[in-house]
């Protein structure tokens, strides 16, 4: 298999050496730019199989990048993480609005960036949703969660959330949800928490759509309290009582 290639666009010296660090012993070939305009040049010579991105940057910032990106179809086509310090809701939707894959706040955990790298650059779908080694998922059902038409039978953990649905979404699409119940809960102060739709599965006529996604955006404070929630809920193995 052909060595995959990551962009590095950051302006920090520092972050750009410890980031290439980790990825290069992942075995990854690793091209570094310290803005937008260096990238271009980069993009120029090679098209890389990931980008990670910063968006705020001197001379031509990540969002001034994406939008030129998306005016060239080999571009386009690039599969982008950004990695950053901004986490207001506007910053996230706007990220992925030009067609970001994944959204990692600042400051890094080098764990879970590697992860979501493999993840991005690997051409199976996750373990986390299927196959042999699928992590196990806290089940249960949550009245309030607005996720979609008619959406039941949801099962979580701190990197995805599945449900049923009478009507799916399109994979790769990102939904937004709320669930004051589960937000209480975590003990968290998000509004809303997106994910990015990784598979949908018939089940049946009668039984709708399996539906499974991927939390993107979360800062580490909500991906730890999810965790915490999750593995404390499986302890216990008590499923979420519904509220009718």
């Amino acid at each position: 298999m052909p060595q995959k290639t990551v962009l590095i666009v950051e302006d920090s010296a520092h972050l750009r050496r410890l980031v290439s660090y980790n990825l290069q012993r992942a075995g990854l070939r690793v091209l570094s730019a310290e803005d937008g305009r260096a990238a271009v040049a980069h993009l120029q010579q090679t098209i890389p199989d990931l980008i990670l991105l910063d968006l705020r940057m001197p001379k031509m910032d990540g969002f001034e990048l994406l939008t030129l990106m998306r005016r060239y179809p080999k571009a386009a086509r690039i599969p982008v993480i950004v990695f950053t310090a901004l986490s207001e809701d506007v910053d996230v939707d706007r990220a992925l609005a030009l067609g970001v894959i994944d959204y990692i706040i600042k400051p890094l955990d080098p764990a879970i960036l590697l992860s979501r790298v493999e993840s991005a650059l690997s051409d199976e779908p996750e373990e986390d949703w299927q196959g042999g080694n699928r992590r196990r998922f806290l089940r249960g059902r949550i009245a309030d969660l607005e996720i979609g038409p008619q959406a039941w039978g949801v099962d979580l953990s701190e990197s995805g959330i599945s449900w049923r649905a009478e009507r799916p979404p399109v994979v790769g699409e990102i939904v937004a949800f709320n669930s004051k119940r589960l937000f209480e809960a975590l003990g968290i102060r998000e509004q809303l928490l997106r994910a990015r739709v990784l598979y949908v599965l018939p089940l049946g006529r009668r039984h709708g759509y399996r539906v499974g996604a991927a939390f993107v955006g979360l800062t580490e404070q909500t991906r730890a309290a999810m965790r915490r929630y999750v593995l404390n809920r499986q302890a216990r193995s008590a499923p979420l009582r519904r509220e009718d």
